[in-house]
C-alpha cells in the first residue's frame, strides 16, 4: 500500500496545479506506481467534486442578497459572514430597551427546499439542541421565515481559525496542545451523544480573543441512530454527493464506507499534524 505521508505530500502539491501541468507532475511523482497514481486521482477527483457541489448554482455575477437588512424572527440581518453548500450565515442583532444581542443566523439556500436538504437542516438543529458544551457554539433559536425558509440562530463566535491563531500568537507546543485538547473535549462530548461531526477542519474551529476554542458547523453531522459509537447503525445519510473536505476526510469518507467516530478521530489527527509541524 502507498505510504500515506507520501500520498499527502503529492496530493497537496498536485492541488496547486491544473490541466497538463498537473498531469505531468503526477507522471513524474508516481512513475510506474499504478496504485499510487490511482489513489491520488481518486482523491483529486473527490476534491473537485466537493468544490463543484459547494459552488453557487448560477454562474456569472452574484445576485443581490435580498436577505440583507431584513428581519428573521426577532433578528435583523446586517451582513453575510459565511456560505456553504446548504445555506448562508449572517451576522444578526436584536435590541430592546435594556439589551443588545448578537447572533449568527443560518438560512437554507433559496431553491434548495428538497426533502433531503430540509431533513439535513432539521438534523443539524436537533444535533445542536442536544449539545451543551463550553467549546461548542450553541443553538439559541430556530424557525422559518415568512416565505417558509428554515433558519437557525446560533451563538456568534468572533474568532480566528485555530492554526492561524496559533501562528499569529507564536504559540509554543504546550499552548497549542492545550487548545487542541479543548477541541478534543468538544468532539468527545458530541461522540458521547452519538454525533459524528464529519467535517472537522481548522476553519470550523475558532479561537476567541480570550483564548477559548469554539467548534462550529454540524451541518453534515451524522447521528448514529440506534447504535453506539463503536457499533453504529448503517449510514442512511449517504447521497450521490459525499459532502466533505478531502484534505481532512478519513479514508472511509473518501471511499464511501461506513462512518464512525473514528472518522472524526482521523480528521483530528490531520489537524494535530498541521498544528505541530
Amino acid at each position: 500500500m502507498p505510504d500515506p505521508a507520501r500520498i499527502e505530500k503529492i496530493f497537496g502539491d498536485a492541488m496547486d496545479l491544473a490541466g497538463d501541468e498537473r498531469a505531468a507532475f503526477l507522471n513524474a511523482a508516481c512513475a510506474d506506481d499504478a496504485g499510487l497514481r490511482q489513489e491520488l486521482e481518486s482523491l483529486l477527483n473527490a476534491d473537485s467534486s466537493a468544490h463543484k457541489f459547494l459552488e453557487p448554482i448560477a454562474a456569472g455575477p452574484e445576485a443581490p442578497d435580498t436577505r440583507l437588512g431584513t428581519q428573521v424572527g426577532a433578528w435583523h440581518l446586517t451582513r453575510k459572514i459565511g456560505e456553504g453548500g446548504m445555506g448562508r450565515v449572517y451576522f444578526a442583532e436584536r435590541a430592546g430597551a435594556a439589551f443588545h444581542q448578537q447572533a449568527a443566523v443560518k438560512l437554507l439556500h433559496a431553491g434548495l427546499e428538497s426533502q433531503e436538504m430540509l431533513r439535513r437542516f432539521e438534523q443539524e438543529r436537533r444535533v445542536l439542541a442536544e449539545l451543551e458544551h463550553p467549546n461548542i457554539a450553541r443553538l439559541t433559536d430556530g424557525g422559518a421565515t415568512a416565505d417558509g425558509v428554515p433558519y437557525l440562530v446560533m451563538e456568534y463566535v468572533d474568532g480566528t481559525p485555530l492554526h492561524r491563531y496559533c501562528d499569529s500568537k507564536g504559540l509554543q507546543v504546550s499552548d497549542r496542545l492545550r487548545l487542541f485538547q479543548e477541541v478534543c473535549e468538544a468532539v468527545q462530548h458530541a461522540h458521547r451523544r452519538l454525533v459524528v461531526h464529519r467535517d472537522l477542519k481548522p476553519s470550523n474551529v475558532l479561537v476567541t480573543a480570550t483564548g477559548t476554542v469554539k467548534l462550529l458547523d454540524f451541518g453534515i453531522a451524522k447521528v448514529l441512530e440506534g447504535g453506539t459509537p463503536h457499533h453504529p447503525a448503517p449510514d442512511h445519510t449517504a447521497t450521490a454527493h459525499r459532502i466533505m473536505t478531502p484534505r481532512y476526510a478519513s479514508p472511509e469518507q473518501i471511499q464511501g464506507g461506513a462512518i464512525t467516530t473514528a472518522s472524526d478521530v482521523y480528521s483530528l489527527g490531520v489537524m494535530l499534524f498541521e498544528l505541530l509541524t
